[in-house]
């Protein structure tokens, strides 16, 4: 019995001591105070566990290659956006403000964490740091980029970070980050081209290939992530700000340019088969032709009706990403995506690669060889 009393009052002391804490709040949580001794190297280890413990869990997928240029470059250009306002970047130094901050965002390095937990950051973020979520919420695919990019981030020197992030040295014009409401140092026209390329040819693999596709299936689409109707943690934050008219504007340049590319290939797949799935489907399988929608054009390659996309010749990693996006989600909200989700349903890993392997080598003339 004494036992219990003893349990009980000690239950209780805690129970009150707790709540005088809560209520009372001694410990000061101003950013302008540092942590008491201990407590911030305590804070941060737990968080590196518990990003270890989670990550340990995760696989990179198939087609990802964390060394492929194309995909640091991409997660470069994210970095510029969504990450660099706190972080700095090399050669840039962070703004004061960020570094009133607690816990204050660091300059990173490519040894901070594995490849698969800096995918897991950039997915998930961290509660109390101002760090936030992945922005394309169920885009499982995007945050890889990111993770390509700081995992070689001890590579870059200022000159090399701006060729990757923005497509030429110089692209950057501060010496440290811009903060805030203050006058944005990434020139304007460098806004699309920088993933996109300045012809829309993607930058080798970094972007989807823009030139030749209709206008009205670039304002579409456009307009799906501007709207939260098309997911993605790259194509939602730039898309909201733009107006009715610049997207129309931007997707008439984009259609005005050569249509006359190729795509990269994966080192998978099997294209031949690729060719026979996409030309006849499968009907045991209940999957649908794919070149009924997405060729038959003037040039062999391209759809016939312009609210659908070309893509043959866009690069095999791009082609796989779009087709898990409409068998295992998340499709976009927009006119024709529940035909491409039919169409995709049943497809296995083999056939998203087989496809891919297909309609990444097609390019004007070489449809029917």
């Amino acid at each position: 019995m004494r036992l219990k009393r003893w349990i009980a009052g000690g239950i209780g002391a805690l129970a009150v001591g707790g709540a005088a804490f809560f209520w009372f709040a001694p410990y000061n949580i101003a950013a302008s105070v540092p942590h008491l001794p201990g407590v911030g190297e305590t804070l941060h280890q737990y968080l590196r566990n518990a990003v270890r413990v989670r990550a340990n869990r995760v696989e990179v997928p198939r087609h990802v290659d964390l060394d492929d240029p194309a995909l640091i470059r991409l997660g470069a250009g994210h970095f510029a956006t969504g990450c660099q306002t706190c972080h700095g970047a090399p050669g840039i130094a962070r703004n004061p403000v960020v570094k009133g901050m607690r816990p204050e965002p660091p300059m990173l390095t490519s040894g901070d964490f594995e490849p698969k937990e800096f995918w897991w950051i950039a997915r998930h973020g961290f509660k109390y740091t101002g760090m936030p979520s992945w922005p394309g919420e169920g885009r499982d695919d995007e945050p890889w980029a990111l993770a390509a990019f700081l995992s070689h981030y001890d590579s870059f020197d200022r000159a090399a970070y701006e060729d990757a992030a923005f497509g030429r040295a110089g692209g950057y014009e501060s010496e440290g980050v811009r903060f805030g409401g203050l006058p944005g140092a990434i020139p304007q026209e460098l806004a699309c081209a920088r993933c996109h390329g300045e012809d829309g040819l993607g930058r080798d693999g970094t972007a989807p290939k823009l030139a030749g596709q209709s206008a009205e299936w670039l304002d579409l689409v456009l307009g799906a992530y501007a709207g939260g109707h098309r997911e993605s943690g790259f194509m939602e934050p730039l898309a909201a700000p733009l107006a009715a008219g610049t997207r129309a504007a931007i997707a008439e340049r984009y259609a005005g340019m050569s249509g006359d590319w190729q795509g990269r290939p994966l080192p998978f797949g099997d294209a031949e088969r690729g060719r026979e799935l996409a030309q006849r489907g499968d009907e045991h399988e209940d999957i649908a032709s794919c070149a009924a929608c997405h060729e038959g054009g003037a040039d062999g390659i391209s759809p016939k009706r312009t609210d659908t996309p070309r893509i043959a010749g866009q690069d095999g990693y791009w082609l796989v990403n779009w087709l898990h996006l409409y068998r295992d989600g998340p499709a976009p909200d927009t006119p024709r995506s529940h035909l491409m989700q039919a169409a995709a349903r049943n497809l296995t890993d083999a056939d998203v690669a087989d496809l891919a392997a297909y309609y990444a080598t097609l390019a004007p003339g070489t449809v029917g060889e």
